[in-house]
C-alpha cells in the first residue's frame, strides 16, 4: 500500500493518465508533447519491500520466594532478554502483582521496540503449593498470596494465553530439553534457593499428580521431628535445607555459610535424593537453585556421598548427582519450556479431524 504522505509515490487513487504537463518546464514539457516518457527518479522508484514476520518468543515467568523475574526466549531455548524486582515483605497481595505486571509490562515493550520480536504465550514457573495450571497459587514463602488468582490475573495484563506449573517441574523440562539431563528419560530435578522444590519425569513425561504438585521433594522428611516448616510439618527438607531456614540457623544469609552448613545441606539433600531414587527406580538427580549452585563442590560432593551411602538398591546404586547445567537461566528457560508446550499442545486441540499436518 502507498503512503500518500512520502514524496515522489502515488497517493491511492491517483490516476497516472491524468497528470497534466502544466507544471513541467519547457523541455519536459515537449517530451511530453512528443508522447515520450519523462525520467522522473522518484517517479519510478520501486515498490516498498514489505518487511519480514516478527520472530516467534515466549514471555518466561518465574515466582520465586524473593525474587519476580520474566524473560524472552526463543522456540530454540535462548534467553534473550530478562528482568527481575525483588519480593517485597509484609505488602498487601495486589502490591506484589502491581510489582509483577510493571516488570512485565517492561519485557513486552522491549520485545516489541528492541528486539522487535511477537509474544506467542506466557509460561510461569512458581513455588508452591499452587492449583493445576496456576488457577490459583500459594507459595509458602510468600505469605500474602493464598489461593491468588495468578493466571487469570497474568491473562487480563497480557493478553495472551498462560500456561504455568511448579517451578522445579520447569525446571525439569528445562534440563530435559538443554541441560544436565539431555537424553534422559528418567530423572528428578531439585531446586534448592529460597525454598526447596522438585520435579520427576518418568518415561519421558514429566508427573503431574492429581493437583499438579507431583515431585515436591521439598517436603520429604529428612530430620524426623526437626524444624517446623511452613506447610505445618516438622523436619522437611525446606525447613532444613533451603536459604531461608540456613539463614534461620544461622543467623547469616546463604551467601556467607560456613563449611559445615554447606556439608550438612548437601548431606540434606543427599537423603531426599536416596529417597526418591529407591522409590522411583531413578538413576539421575539435577539440583538447580542459588542455594546449591552456590555452595558448589562441597554441597555437590556430601550430597553425592550421602546419595551413594544410602542408595544401595540394584536399580538405584550408582545414581548420580549433577549440578544444573543451565545455572541461574535455569528458571526462565523452564518457564519458556512451560509456555512453548502449552501453546504446542492448545495448537493440537484446536487442530481440525483429519489433519495430520504438523
Amino acid at each position: 500500500m502507498t503512503d500518500p504522505q512520502t514524496p515522489g509515490v502515488m497517493a491511492a487513487g491517483d490516476d497516472p493518465d491524468s497528470v497534466t504537463a502544466g507544471g513541467l518546464d519547457d523541455g519536459s514539457r515537449a517530451v511530453v508533447d512528443q508522447g515520450l516518457p519523462v525520467e522522473d527518479p522518484e517517479a519510478v522508484q520501486a515498490p516498498p519491500i514489505p518487511l519480514p514476520p516478527r520472530p516467534d518468543v515466549v514471555l518466561a515467568i518465574d515466582i520465586g520466594g524473593t525474587k519476580f523475574a520474566a524473560g524472552l526466549v526463543t522456540a530454540r531455548g535462548e534467553l534473550i532478554d530478562r528482568a527481575r524486582v525483588e519480593v517485597e515483605r509484609d505488602v498487601v497481595p495486589e502490591a506484589h502483582y502491581t510489582s509483577l505486571a510493571g516488570m512485565i509490562s517492561e519485557i513486552m515493550e522491549r520485545a516489541r521496540d528492541q528486539h522487535h520480536v511477537r509474544i506467542r504465550a506466557v509460561g510461569v514457573g512458581s513455588a508452591g503449593p499452587v492449583a493445576r495450571n496456576l488457577e490459583t497459587v500459594s507459595p509458602v514463602n510468600i505469605p500474602a498470596w493464598r489461593e491468588f488468582p495468578l493466571r487469570a490475573r497474568l491473562q487480563e495484563t497480557t493478553q495472551l494465553p498462560v500456561f504455568g506449573d511448579l517451578d522445579a517441574k520447569a525446571l525439569a523440562l528445562a534440563e530435559g530439553w538443554l541441560g544436565a539431563a539431555q537424553g534422559h528419560p528418567n530423572f528428578c530435578a531439585l531446586t534448592v534457593s529460597t525454598g526447596v522444590g522438585g520435579g520427576v519425569v518418568l518415561d519421558g513425561e514429566l508427573l503431574d499428580g492429581a493437583t499438579g504438585n507431583a515431585g515436591h521433594i521439598g517436603h520429604v522428611i529428612v530430620e524426623p521431628g526437626g524444624r517446623r516448616c511452613g506447610c505445618g510439618a516438622q523436619g522437611c527438607l525446606e525447613a532444613e535445607a533451603s536459604g531461608l531456614a540456613i539463614e534461620s540457623i544461622t543467623g547469616r544469609p546463604p551467601t556467607e555459610p560456613t563449611y559445615e552448613i554447606m556439608q550438612r545441606t548437601g548431606r540434606l539433600v543427599g537423603l531426599a535424593a536416596a529417597s526418591v531414587c529407591n522409590a522411583l527406580d531413578l538413576s539421575l538427580v539435577v539440583v538447580g537453585g542459588s542455594v546449591a549452585l552456590g555452595f558448589a563442590a562441597t554441597f555437590f560432593h556430601s550430597a553425592q556421598v550421602t546419595l551413594d551411602e544410602n542408595a544401595k538398591l540394584p536399580y538405584s546404586r550408582g545414581a548420580r548427582i549433577t549440578p544444573s547445567r543451565l545455572a541461574d537461566s535455569g528458571p526462565l528457560i523452564g518457564a519458556g519450556a512451560v509456555a512453548w508446550r502449552g501453546a504446542r499442545r492448545s495448537r493440537r486441540a484446536v487442530r481440525p479431524p483429519g489433519d495430520v499436518g504438523r
